[in-house]
């Protein structure tokens, strides 16, 4: 069989497992192994039994393998039986009544040291872990981090086992070159192009089938640039040409699909109609892995614009497959050829996020990350930024936009009506905010600035691929890492943009309604104040390039920047804690909005909030005036969010369709956007959809920085994306 047709049978088995999956598949194993782990080592300290617990499970975890494999990597994934369920109703509900010392602190929502493992390999670390458990041994007399290390070398050892054994499953099959392939990664580091891309591959099934917490997602980091060396050397030596290295890419992306579940985790829960197969039975089952594209860079000489890995992976999005996401870092001096594919995965709604180097790479320097940081930036699930070094994010700060202007506006759900001025609001959200994140950062300060402070010894599998944490003796929570950091949410601009334009223009500029009249319709709802309502709904927009509205929308985020900017720098002028500053919203805006009374911008009560960077619904049926208003925030300080766009199939067909695409996005990242995610899809198929999903199986939509089957959706996620604005 050759590669091309192991390929096409694995294609054809995930689209068929992404629509036909059932619900009620599980990781049986899974979580009989992971039970019988805890219960064996119950009682050492927690990175003890971390490490013999994956030692236990993966020396008995299947290794199964499919002769169309070319990478290996599968698991056991299927219905269990009514017996089994039972015992896996005690073990799911037993896991949320406590931290789980194998699974309970392995949080991914991260990026692991992926180009440190390719380099050095398992084995590598199972010797810089060795010698640095001997000089702790002397070092450590309460042995915490003598604990954690070797914790960390009991999780290369399992690891390495499990390669092992892999080696031995795949010589069983006949499959010779698997197991060379295995053999080699389980004495040494990679020496091929499939070689590393087969040890990330296992590290990740590791850690996302046996390892993973809920929702433990990963990014796989920049790939075309790790990889580089290993491609390079194998096309000089003739033993892989560009077509074979496109084949290990395609099954990479085959496999990287193999854990979903059927549903959408953002938009559904229990009761809801629809499918959903939950965290329980699959704690990764909606889980979206990154895998990050193009950007400056250098590698042996090649660029972001030279750099052949770059095309190729590009070459190989299937826009069929939810997984990998593709993040493609934008910029100016983009290779034209890279760029004509990227859009036109786009176009056929790939799970594709593009994000502007410029403003991202900015953003990082301005909150103190080190330039060679900041330009090997890398983003995860969902739309929040990593830094590459090693870091932690330690809290997250301060409240959604909306909320701080409510609680500035607003006193036990009425409208004040002693607002002497636009400059009052403004000085009084400034106060709010930094009441709310000065204790934060204080609390912070004082936690990490001992170095001689207790230490407890808690380790993740994450730890053990992070920079800083073997050096340190003790994992990234405990601040063995490079940067420390705080998100601040800085959410729904939209509606805040638009609450605030509407009080400008009617009270303080036209003066055609008061404060108090104002006040009295947002009492009643708007009902009985028609007229009232008309002037809220018609006052300046957030989204229509209108200047009012986007003056306000830029105004509140460098009002808030400012006070961050401010408490994020200590006595010397130094930010000791990084803040990262994020404007995604996840699918918050309905709950948030569920929960906030009637406001001036003609929002009723409990009406959703706008999301992410959107306008608000109803204001964004012009793509143009929407990106224009949205390119005008300041970016240069914002480090990760969420552009929800929606456009209609007919307006990026052809070449013609492609070519306005391209245009359209590389004016917005021109004019300084800093994301965008396109789902190409119409209203009215939507709702065919809705009508008839079996015709529709293939129908796939962004969410909020992962991609989604939209029939396998609940009705009110499906409507949730119906409302939002079909864009021309």
């Amino acid at each position: 069989m050759t590669n091309r047709e192991k390929i096409q049978i694995q294609r054809a088995e995930i689209v068929a497992q992404l629509k036909n999956k059932p619900i009620n598949s599980t990781l049986t194993e899974r979580w009989f192994l992971i039970d019988e782990a805890t219960r064996l080592y119950e009682g050492l300290p927690q990175a003890m039994i971390l490490g013999k617990g994956l030692q236990y499970i993966l020396e008995r975890a299947s290794t199964p393998i499919n002769e169309c494999d070319i990478l290996l990597g599968r698991f056991v994934d299927r219905v269990p039986t009514e017996e089994e369920d039972a015992k896996l109703q005690d073990i799911w509900i037993a896991g949320r009544n406590k931290k789980h010392p194998i699974v309970g602190f392995n949080r991914g929502h991260n990026v692991f040291d992926w180009e440190t493992l390719v380099r050095i390999g398992i084995t590598g670390y199972i010797e810089k872990t060795e010698a640095r458990l001997k000089e702790l041994k002397s070092e450590d007399p309460e042995r915490k981090k003598v604990d954690f290390v070797k914790g960390m070398l009991l999780v290369y050892r399992a690891i390495k086992t499990y390669i092992e054994r892999y080696a031995k499953a795949a010589e069983e099959a006949g499959m010779a070159d698997c197991a060379e392939v295995c053999k080699h990664l389980s004495v040494g580091a990679p020496q091929s192009f499939r070689e590393a891309m087969q040890l990330v591959l296992f590290v990740y099934t590791v850690y996302t089938i046996y390892a993973g917490r809920r929702v433990a997602c990963l990014t796989l980091g920049r790939m075309d640039n790790y990889l580089l060396p290993f491609y390079l050397q194998d096309i000089y030596k003739n033993t892989l040409t560009p077509e074979e290295a496109g084949y290990i890419i395609d099954d990479f992306n085959c496999k990287l699909n193999l854990h979903l579940g059927r549903g959408e985790h953002q938009l559904s829960k229990e009761g809801d109609e629809g499918n959903n197969t939950g965290w329980d039975r699959n704690p990764a089952y909606d889980s979206p892995t990154y895998v990050v594209l193009g950007g400056y860079t250098k590698v042996l000489g090649y660029d972001h614009r030279t750099n052949p890995l770059t095309k190729l992976f590009a070459e190989h999005i299937d826009p069929a497959m939810k997984e990998p996401v593709y993040i493609y870092r934008w910029n100016q001096n983009r290779s034209e050829e890279v760029w004509d594919v990227i859009c036109d995965r786009v176009r056929n709604n790939a799970s594709i996020l593009i994000y502007n180097d410029h403003t991202m790479i900015s953003a990082m320097e301005h909150s103190g990350v080190e330039t060679k940081d900041a330009r090997n930036y890398t983003v995860h699930a969902c739309n929040w930024p990593d830094i590459a070094g090693g870091y932690f994010v330690a809290k997250m700060a301060g409240e959604t936009i909306p909320n701080t202007l409510y609680a500035v506006l607003f006193e036990d759900g009425v409208l004040k009506t002693d607002i002497a001025s636009v400059e009052e609001i403004y000085q009084k959200v400034a106060e709010r905010y930094r009441a709310l994140i000065k204790p934060v950062y204080e609390a912070l300060r004082e936690r990490f600035a001992d170095p001689q402070r207790p230490i407890k010894g808690l380790l993740s599998i994450d730890d053990c691929f992070t920079q800083g944490t073997l050096e340190h003796g003790y994992g990234f929570r405990e601040g063995g890492v490079k940067y420390i950091g705080v998100y601040h949410l800085l959410r729904n601009i939209g509606t805040a943009a638009d609450m605030m334009a509407a009080i400008d223009e009617l009270v303080f500029r036209q003066k055609s309604c008061s404060l108090e009249a104002l006040s009295e319709a947002l009492k009643h709802n708007f009902e009985g104040y028609d007229d009232i309502y008309a002037l809220c709904k018609k006052a300046p927009k957030f989204g229509t390039d209108t200047e009012l509205a986007d003056t306000h929308a830029v105004r509140l985020m460098n009002t808030l920047l400012d006070v961050i900017d401010e408490v994020a720098t200590n006595e010397n002028g130094i930010k000791d804690i990084i803040p990262l500053n994020v404007t995604i919203t996840d699918m918050d805006h309905l709950k948030d909005g569920a929960k906030m009374k009637a406001t001036p911008d003609g929002r009723r009560d409990g009406e959703p909030l706008s999301e992410n960077l959107s306008p608000s619904v109803g204001y964004r049926t012009n793509v143009t005036s929407v990106l224009n208003s949205v390119a005008k925030l300041p970016f240069n300080r914002i480090h990760a969010g969420a552009h929800n766009v929606r456009l209609a199939k007919n307006i990026v067909s052809g070449e013609r369709g492609l070519t306005a695409l391209k245009t359209l996005l590389d004016t917005y990242f021109g004019n300084g956007g800093m994301q965008i995610q396109v789902s190409v899809a119409d209203t009215a198929v939507l709702k065919k959809a809705q009508q008839d999903p079996d015709s529709y199986r293939d129908l796939m939509v962004r969410i909020t920085g992962y991609s989604a089957i939209f029939t396998d959706m609940s009705k009110r996620g499906q409507d949730e994306v119906i409302r939002r604005d079909e864009m021309n």
